[in-house]
C-alpha cells in the first residue's frame, strides 16, 4: 500500500470530520452526522485491520456528501477509522489485532488503547457494520459474523452480497477474544461484518462499501420513519445462501505451506492436494469451499515470523437448512 494515498484520504476524512464534527465521541477519527429527524444510530468501520483500506474511500465519499448536503440522512450515522496508524506503517496492526480485543482489561498495547477509545462509539449503536477485506483474493463478497435474528434481517435488506458464513452466536470468532462486532452483538443488537473483497485500495471494495452504507442509511431511514418494516425490507430481497465452517487446519509448525494459487471460494474436492511441494502433505478433507488460505511471508532463516495464524486455511459447506431453525 502506498503510504501517500493513504495519507491523502485520511487527510480527506479528517477535513469532513472538522467540518461536521464527531458528536459526542472523544475518538477523533471518528465522523457523526446527525440529521435531527430521528435517533436511529448507524456505525461503520473502516480499517481496523490496518492493511484493509479499501472501504476508506467510500467512507470519505459519504462524508463528504453528508457535509455537501448531496447526501440527506435523517438519522444519526457515524464513520470510524479505526487504526490508521498501522495503515501508515503498513501493517495489519502494531502490536495486537485491534479486532481482538474488545474486552475487559486485555493487556495494555496501541492496540487495546484504540478499542477502548472505539467503545463509546460502538456503545452508542443501534447497528454496527464493519467493512473488511481478505488477505487473498476472494471470488465472492461475503458477511461472516454468528447467527442473530436482526443481525440476518439487516444483512438480506442490505443486499451487500449473497454469501453468509454463519455460525451459532455461542460461538466465539476466537478463543479469549473479542472481535468489534461481537462487542456490539453482546449488546444484543446487529453486528455485521463484510468481507468486501481483496485487501488494498481498487480492488473492488470502495463501490461495495459505499452501496452498503447509501442502502443501510435508507432503510434506517424508511424503517424509523414508519414506510417499511425491518422484516418487510428483508422479505423484498433474495434470502442469502447460509454456509457453515467444517474444517479447520492448524498453523502450528513451520514446515507447513500452501501450494500456489488457493484463494476464498476456491472449490475443492475431499482428497485434492493443498500443500506446497516439499512441505507436509495436506489435503481437502472433504468437499468445499477455501477460506482464509494463509502465505505468510518467511524469515532469512526460512522461518515464519511470529506469532503464527491459528489456522493456515478453513473450509466451508453450505449450512444444511435455515440458521434460524438449526441454530434455536
Amino acid at each position: 500500500m502506498a503510504t501517500d494515498v493513504f495519507d491523502s484520504w485520511l487527510a480527506r476524512f479528517d477535513a469532513a470530520v472538522a467540518a461536521r464534527g464527531r458528536g459526542p465521541f472523544t475518538y477523533p477519527r471518528a465522523f457523526h452526522h446527525d440529521g435531527g429527524g430521528h435517533g436511529f444510530h448507524l456505525v461503520f468501520g473502516s480499517v481496523v485491520h490496518g492493511d484493509e483500506v479499501g472501504s476508506l474511500p467510500a467512507v470519505v465519499a459519504i462524508a463528504e456528501a453528508l457535509v455537501a448536503g448531496t447526501l440527506r440522512h435523517a438519522g444519526r450515522l457515524t464513520l470510524f477509522v479505526g487504526n490508521p496508524e498501522a495503515a501508515r506503517a503498513g501493517q495489519r496492526f502494531l502490536e495486537a489485532d485491534l479486532n481482538r480485543v474488545f474486552m475487559d482489561e486485555p493487556p495494555d498495547c496501541h492496540e487495546v488503547r484504540r478499542a477502548r477509545e472505539l467503545r463509546p462509539v460502538l456503545d452508542a449503536a443501534d447497528v454496527f457494520i464493519d467493512l473488511h477485506q481478505t488477505i487473498e483474493h476472494t471470488r465472492h463478497a461475503f458477511y461472516i459474523f454468528p447467527f442473530q435474528e436482526d443481525g440476518w434481517l439487516w444483512a438480506r435488506a442490505l443486499g451487500a452480497t449473497a454469501m453468509w458464513v454463519t455460525r451459532h452466536q455461542g460461538t466465539a470468532n476466537s478463543t479469549g477474544a473479542m472481535c468489534a462486532d461481537e462487542y456490539v452483538r453482546a449488546r444484543q443488537l446487529p453486528g455485521i461484518t463484510i468481507e468486501l473483497s481483496q485487501r488494498g485500495f481498487g480492488t473492488g471494495a470502495e463501490p461495495r462499501a459505499e452501496a452498503a452504507i447509501r442502502r443501510a442509511r435508507a432503510l434506517s431511514d424508511a424503517i424509523a420513519g414508519g414506510t417499511t418494516t425491518q422484516r418487510d425490507a428483508a422479505r423484498a430481497e433474495p434470502e442469502l445462501t447460509f454456509l457453515v465452517t467444517t474444517h479447520r487446519e492448524k498453523f502450528d509448525r513451520d514446515d507447513l505451506a500452501l501450494r500456489p494459487g488457493l484463494d476464498n471460494f476456491l472449490e475443492v474436492r475431499a482428497g485434492d492436494l493443498l500443500s506446497a511441494p516439499g512441505a507436509p502433505e495436506l489435503r481437502a478433507p472433504r468437499d468445499g469451499w477455501i477460506l482464509f488460505p494463509k502465505y505468510p511471508p518467511r524469515l532469512a532463516d526460512g522461518s515464519y515470523k511470529k506469532p503464527l495464524p491459528g489456522e493456515i486455511y478453513r473450509i466451508v459447506t453450505p449450512l444444511p437448512g435455515h440458521p434460524r431453525d438449526l441454530y434455536r
